[in-house]
């Protein structure tokens, strides 16, 4: 069992030194951590670990192997030498990772990615332009220092001890031992992958501040850089359909950021209503009364709602994923077909966002979700977007935790509810967004609707959640200066058969409502998730020019049309025409209209540009 006892040993060794790489990393950048406190500055150790323990397990995959080896053959020159040219070069990539990582995030303040090679590949002399003679040689010698300290543990604990003797056990004894090690082996996918949760580990896995600097320093460099390499993607080069000038020129025509004089729609002041934005996993135009399934009862809660005040009623999902429909809900940047911008915290860090901006103006932000957070990478995104607290399946008791995805949405609205009535008398407005999950397959709800379809009975069961939620807010002394916003991520689930290609693939509706709205009308203005940003801060007198793809849906002086993406395609409606656009085939899919060439100019257009901004983001 020695070779076992060392497999464990070489892994325990591989997080030793991911977690002790983040104290130069903290001394060095020290100015950047300046407000983290004492406590957050010892998290930064806890919450890294969680990547720290992946990059050991990819790091002890080989030596388990050679292990097994090991055991069937006598000891050998080559095998010693595999060893040791093994964890040597390993240290100087450790060792190039941490160092780089430590150098560079004081000017890009973002954990290491593939961002270097392409300044080595493209200009070699400009990469090293901006550093002198003895940056290059402390580098140097750093990487060195920090190469030896990495591999002479384990030359003094495994080299020396013997890592490679001829095993003098029976056929039967090399075969245990041998199925051991493949076992302890295999099970290295579980800290490699984060568990047996839904969620893999991401680089956002770790964030827990909302100190940017602070999540930063968590970051284990080598898997970032890692995750950097296998999504990298030439944004850049992507969908280039025109010169970029008349793209330019074309996109100008469809966007208008402008704030609008009045906000006409709200019944009390601007300056102190609250937000409560609730995402409706799955749900769509199609299942509502009077939708094409012609279902009758399936959400009574946002058919009543859709009378009580603003119903958009010709409003389109920007995707048919819930990562890309968050990022265009709370950011305002429509989704892409073939990436999703939650997967790139690199980016996403430095977007605008709803959180960062009504934080600004003195909101308190958090969002709900019963799920896990590191699933597509949401955590980064929610941490980076600005939101000062993140609720999730961790902030539950256990005993709440019967659905494969985490907390049923029941639970979920009655913390909300309880947060909500912890609120001091006096306190600032707040915005509150909810990520719902139960009406996700396999649909495991808690609740008999008298629908035998499993998924409309999920339907029903959040329908009925968000009915109990909303009466519960009625019941509140502030219900007059609150603002509601009920939108669904994306069609899912119903019908069994979903046709990308078909319009009605992505109508969703978009519900006003609250004590603070004053209106109840049926608004035939056509948009997407992109647009609520503009919208809502539009309602509240809060500048938007930032969130450049958001339009105000209720200001009638600005072009108005809906822009949404699946994968490899795009489509765009405005009041006039429609098109689906396939990229790889380079077939338009449209009503046969003349017209229709036009918005698939402008269409493509608008994605090229889409491309362009996120590349330079």
């Amino acid at each position: 069992m020695k070779k076992a006892q060392k497999l464990l040993l070489i892994y325990v060794l591989w997080t030793l030194i991911g977690v002790l790489s983040k104290l130069p990393f903290m001394a060095v950048q020290h100015s950047a951590l300046a407000e983290a406190t004492a406590s957050e500055l010892l998290s930064i150790l806890v919450h890294g670990l969680r990547l720290d323990l992946a990059i050991a397990g990819y790091l002890t995959l080989l030596p388990g192997l050679l292990l097994v080896v090991a055991t069937w053959l006598p000891r050998s020159s080559w095998l010693s030498g595999l060893w040791k040219g093994y964890f040597i070069f390993v240290a100087v990539i450790l060792s190039l990772a941490f160092v780089s990582n430590i150098a560079l995030y004081g000017y890009w303040g973002f954990p290491l990615d593939t961002t270097p090679l392409l300044y080595l590949r493209t200009s070699p002399a400009d990469a090293f332009a901006s550093a002198g003679l003895l940056t290059i040689l402390s580098a140097i010698l750093a990487v060195i220092l920090t190469s030896w300290a990495i591999a002479k543990p384990f030359s003094t604990l495994l080299y020396n001890k013997g890592t490679t003797p001829v095993s003098k056990k029976s056929f039967a004894g090399k075969a245990v031992v041998s199925l051991l090690l493949l076992l302890l082996t295999a099970a290295l996918i579980i800290p490699i992958r984060g568990g047996f949760g839904t969620g893999t580990n991401h680089t956002g896995s770790v964030y827990f501040s909302s100190n940017m600097a602070v999540n930063h320093a968590a970051v284990n460099p080598v898997f970032s850089f890692v995750e950097s390499a296998l999504h990298h993607e030439e944004i850049g080069t992507r969908y280039r359909f025109m010169d970029a000038d008349k793209a330019n020129h074309l996109f100008a025509a469809l966007t208008d950021t402008h704030l609008r004089s009045e906000g006409l729609k709200l019944a009390t002041t601007r300056s102190d209503i609250n937000v409560i934005l609730i995402m409706l996993e799955g749900f769509s135009s199609y299942i509502m009364d009077g939708g094409k399934a012609g279902l009758h009862g399936v959400t009574p809660c946002l058919d009543s709602l859709s009378r009580q005040g603003l119903f958009f009623s010709r409003f389109y999902a920007n995707s048919f994923r819930t990562d890309r429909a968050i990022v265009s809900i709370l950011s305002g940047i429509p989704a892409q077909p073939s990436m999703s911008l939650m997967d790139m915290p690199q980016k996403t860090n430095r977007i605008c966002s709803l959180a960062r901006t009504l934080g600004r103006n003195g909101y308190q932000t958090t969002f709900y979700y019963g799920g896990d957070t590191d699933f597509s990478n949401m955590q980064s995104y929610l941490v980076g977007a600005g939101f000062q607290r993140v609720v999730s399946e961790d902030d539950f008791p256990s005993h709440l935790r019967t659905s494969k995805w985490g907390v049923h949405d029941e639970h979920v609205f009655s913390r909300v509810a309880s947060d909500l009535q912890s609120l001091p008398t006096s306190h600032a407005p707040y915005f509150k967004a909810i990520m719902t999950l139960s009406s996700h397959e396999p649909f495991d709800v808690p609740y008999q609707s008298g629908f035998r379809e499993e998924e409309l009975n999920a339907f029903a069961y959040t329908d009925s959640c968000v009915g109990a939620f909303i009466h519960s807010l009625r019941t509140r002394p502030d219900w007059s200066k609150t603002l509601v916003l009920l939108v669904p991520d994306h069609l899912g689930a119903y019908p069994a058969v979903i046709d990308n290609y078909q319009l009605w693939r992505y109508e969703i509706p978009l519900i006003l409502t609250g004590g603070a709205i004053r209106l109840h009308e049926n608004i035939g203005t056509i948009g997407s998730q992109n647009d609520i940003a503009a919208t809502l801060l539009g309602l509240l007198n809060i500048d938007h020019s930032e969130f450049l793809y958001s339009k105000d849906l209720l200001d009638p002086s600005i072009p108005h049309f809906a822009f949404f993406t699946f994968p490899d395609a795009m489509g765009m409606v405005d009041e006039r025409s429609f098109i689906l656009y396939d990229n790889t085939s380079e077939q338009t899919l449209s009503d046969g209209s003349a017209y229709s060439d036009t918005l698939t100019l402008r269409a493509k257009a608008y994605l090229q540009k889409l491309y362009d901004d996120i590349d330079s983001w």
